[in-house]
């Protein structure tokens, strides 16, 4: 996933709705962004003041509509990962207004990983927390974009030019014959 929301930002887009129903898997296995109506072509040092996305999802730069760029895809990566790892996105609130306060000014809480017997390593706490940074500037990808966030430990053992070659077998493949390809796809 970091590697296509990279391959966006070196075109110059900017997803802004990046939430797990917008993340699919093609009938090899591999991570696919979907819908970009909320898209944006951005400058090198160009930035936006649009109100958009799915409010879980949303940057604080976006909340408080100070202007932002590719920043606001990490962040959403950052409640993605937290997400399929805890279940919940990190500043849930039922009440709208309370979500979006929430992500301005609350810390990342992680469930104790004994009581809910959750496994995550302190590596991804680390790349979640450096993910969902308040200050923008700050937030890791702000300064080398994915290159940045490629090198941190939790990528390490991941071989990227294999990867985007297709040659990491994927978790998951799922079994999609030609008629089925044929009837819910436009081939």
């Amino acid at each position: 996933m970091t590697i296509a929301i990279g391959y966006l930002h070196m075109k110059g887009i900017v997803h802004r709705d990046l939430k797990l129903e917008n993340i699919l898997c093609d009938q090899d296995g591999y991570i696919k962004i979907i819908d970009y109506g909320l898209a944006k072509m951005l400058g090198e040092d160009q930035e936006t003041t649009s109100f958009c996305g799915t409010p879980e999802y949303i940057a604080p730069e976006m909340v408080n509509q100070s202007g932002h760029d590719k920043g606001v895809d990490w962040w959403a990566l950052g409640i993605l990962i937290y997400e399929m790892l805890i279940g919940v996105t990190p500043f849930f609130n039922k009440n709208k207004n309370m979500l979006l306060s929430k992500i301005k000014t609350a810390k990342v809480v992680f469930p104790d990983r004994k009581k809910y017997k959750i496994e995550y390593s302190d590596q991804i706490v680390d790349l979640i927390v450096k993910l969902l940074e308040k200050d923008k500037t700050k937030r890791l990808g702000a300064q080398d974009d994915f290159a940045e966030i490629l090198s941190h430990p939790v990528f390490a053992g991941i071989d990227i030019q294999k990867l985007e070659g297709k040659e990491v077998p994927p978790p998951f493949k799922p079994q999609i014959s030609d008629e089925d390809m044929a009837k819910y796809f436009n081939v």
